[in-house]
This record gives structure tokens, C-alpha cells and sequence, in this order.
């Protein structure tokens, strides 16, 4: 049997992950505690909250490209549906929220290409928000810290390189098939309500995690940038295919993010509270979604 190196290597990267977890506890133990004593109850509270909203704002996102394609379902089960498939993210595989999500809404009626449609525009929003978003806030915050990243990773270069060899030997599909893209890329637009919902997506989350930081730092740390880095910690997470939900990249990123501020250890157990918080807020919000049936059928119109 043909082992999966996709999967064999999100699996390894969980293995990594998790031990650098224990190395890094059995050696600054005492400093987690620490923190954790530095952080109010207040801002905990403010900061649980936060994510309360941002989660809450991501079904706003699903529950939007449903009707942008007229599937008429209840806030109430795309509110379920959403939280019930969102923990699947963190199975090794980095597909089963997907799968979870294509299964509930077949059981309510929708068609195959509806799925595809609705899921891609739902994925295109949030994703391409998030990094526009985090790397527009982060110019005007932090260029330096672009710059930075730049120089620290040249394989952004040998990506660029192969990026656009890449579109160069697809340009002649690409001419082929440009009316059919031309209406694709069409139905991916925003639209005036999805694009407000992703920005108060990006300000809640990134609220969430600068209020935490305030504790911490000698010197200001900037909402509007940690907002931005937040966004685009997550839009790189997305990224790369063998990590799930982004774990470990995401938090890397807000830690490089992070050092003209902070000591690295406060940055890494300040990230890693963030993302506990975060799973947190998604097994109250999947617990609660249990409570409410997701599998009534959807009105779907043509019209």
C-alpha cells in the first residue's frame, strides 16, 4: 500500500510541532507561568470575546457566498455547519473540515457544482482578505519588517521565478480558455457586504491578539499592525499544504512579527496562548452548533 507523502508530512510536521512544545516547556516552564500571571482576567475575557466575534464573522463569510449563489439556508445552519466541520482542520490531511462541509451540504440538497462554487468563493474571501488586507497594513506600518522578511527568506524569490514560469507556460491554456476564467474570476468578486464582513473579521482577530500583548511590551506595540500581521499570519498558514490549520506557521510569523517588541519566548507563549484561545472559542462554538440540526434542505433558486 502506497503511503500518502501529503499526508505522511502533515503528519511529521504535528510530530514536530508538539515537540518542540515539550522542549520548549521543559526549558521555560516557569516563564509560562509567568505570563500567564502578567495577563488580567479583563483582557482575557476581552481578548475570548474578540474571537468570539471573529469566528462568528467567518459563518457571516459562508453563510454570504451561499446566498451569493442563492442557496436560501438559516444563519442558524450555517452557523452549525460551519463550527461542526471547522475542528476536521486540525486532522492530519488538512481536508476534512472540506469533506465535513461538502457532506452536510449535499445532505441538504445542494448540487455538486453548487458545493464547488460556494466552498471556492467562501475560501477566496477570507483567504485573499487576509492577505491583502495583513500585507496593505503591515507597508504602512512595519515596511521594514517586509524588507526584513525579504532578505531572511530568499526562496520568495525562487518562488516568484517559478510563479511566473509558470503562468508564461499556461498563458497559451489560459488565452484558450479566457472566457470561461473571465466569468469565473467574475463570480469571485467581492461584493459590498463581504468585503466590510472580512475586514471586521481581520480587526476582531487581530484585536484578540494585540490586547494580549499590551501587558508585555516596553514600548507601543501599534493595533493597526498587529491587525495586519494577524491577517497575514493566517493567509501564510493557509498556504502552506502541511500544516494543518496553519498550526506552527501562523504562530512562527507572529513571532517574527513580534521581535523588534518583544523577547522571543514572551512572543512564542503569547502566539501559542493565542491559537489555545482560538481552539478554545472552536469546540464552545462546535458544542453549541451540536444543539442546532444543520441537515434541513436549502431553497435553492436559479433565478
Amino acid at each position: 500500500m502506497q503511503v500518502n507523502i501529503k499526508t505522511a508530512l502533515k503528519t511529521l510536521w504535528w510530530v514536530v510541532v508538539l515537540s518542540f512544545i515539550f522542549f520548549f516547556l521543559l526549558g521555560n516552564l516557569h516563564r509560562v507561568f509567568d505570563v500567564v500571571k502578567l495577563l488580567p482576567i479583563e483582557i482575557i475575557v476581552y481578548s475570548l470575546l474578540s474571537l468570539t466575534i471573529g469566528k462568528l464573522l467567518l459563518v457571516a463569510i459562508m453563510h454570504q457566498s451561499l446566498l451569493h449563489y442563492k442557496v436560501n439556508f438559516l444563519f442558524s445552519q450555517s452557523f452549525s455547519i460551519y463550527n461542526i466541520t471547522q475542528l476536521g482542520k486540525y486532522i492530519p490531511g488538512s481536508i476534512w473540515q472540506f469533506v465535513g462541509k461538502i457532506g452536510m451540504y449535499k445532505s441538504a440538497g445542494l448540487d455538486n457544482q453548487t458545493v464547488r462554487d460556494t466552498i471556492l468563493l467562501e475560501t477566496f474571501w477570507v483567504v485573499f482578505s487576509a492577505f491583502i488586507f495583513g500585507l496593505l497594513l503591515i507597508s504602512f506600518t512595519q515596511y521594514q519588517l517586509l524588507i526584513t522578511l525579504t532578505q531572511e527568506i530568499p526562496l520568495i524569490i525562487l518562488l516568484a521565478i517559478l510563479g511566473t514560469t509558470s503562468f508564461l507556460l499556461l498563458l497559451p491554456q489560459l488565452r484558450h480558455h479566457r472566457k470561461r476564467l473571465y466569468d469565473y474570476c467574475r463570480r469571485l468578486l467581492f461584493t459590498p457586504l463581504s468585503f466590510i464582513t472580512s475586514l471586521l473579521i481581520w480587526l476582531a482577530l487581530g484585536f484578540a491578539f494585540w490586547i494580549t500583548l499590551i501587558p508585555f511590551s516596553a514600548s507601543e506595540i501599534g493595533l493597526v499592525f498587529i491587525i495586519g500581521l494577524y491577517a497575514f499570519s493566517y493567509a501564510v498558514g493557509f498556504a502552506v499544504p502541511f500544516a494543518p490549520a496553519g498550526i506552527g506557521i501562523r504562530e512562527s510569523v507572529l513571532v517574527l512579527g513580534l521581535a523588534p517588541f518583544l523577547d522571543i519566548n514572551t512572543a512564542i507563549i503569547l502566539a501559542a496562548l493565542n491559537r489555545i484561545f482560538y481552539i478554545l472559542i472552536e469546540i464552545i462554538l462546535a458544542a453549541l452548533s451540536v444543539t442546532i440540526s444543520p441537515h434541513s434542505s436549502a431553497d435553492v433558486s436559479n433565478s
